[in-house]
């Protein structure tokens, strides 16, 4: 499958570990919703976010925050003619900090079914399980 970026730098500013599994609500406009759930980073205390959107899509930007701690970065998809289908997905990797019950947001931006396609933006809803 195709990751979209990676971000070891990244820091929550309360690294506090855990995160690891749950489920996720979606939102939307644009016809676009995503399913949001967590993995194991490449290493200990790191956690990744997976993202299934419920159509083929490209992806140009996630701007990830969690509000309750004032952090906010922005991945950006290296190769955004890429698309993502609903089986695979994609997600962004090795956040450090991410604790059961936190409420993250993501707002992704692309297109719908190939570069050349009907401009998305949503954002996503997502509380650590």
């Amino acid at each position: 499958s195709f990751y979209l970026a990676g971000c070891k730098s990244d820091t929550v500013t309360n690294p506090t570990g855990g995160g690891i599994g749950g489920s996720g609500g979606g939102g939307g406009t644009g016809n676009v919703t995503f399913t949001v759930s967590t993995a194991a980073g490449s290493q200990q205390d790191l956690t990744n976010f997976l993202f299934k959107p419920s159509v083929n899509i490209t992806v140009t930007t996630v701007e990830v925050s969690l509000p309750a701690q004032n952090f906010t970065f922005t991945e950006t998809n290296p190769d955004p003619n890429v698309v993502f289908n609903p089986t695979d997905g994609f997600q962004i990797d090795d956040y450090q900090g991410v604790a059961t019950g936190q409420q993250w947001t993501f707002k992704i931006t692309g297109k719908i079914g190939s570069s050349t396609g009907q401009a998305y933006d949503v954002t996503v809803n997502y509380t650590t399980q």
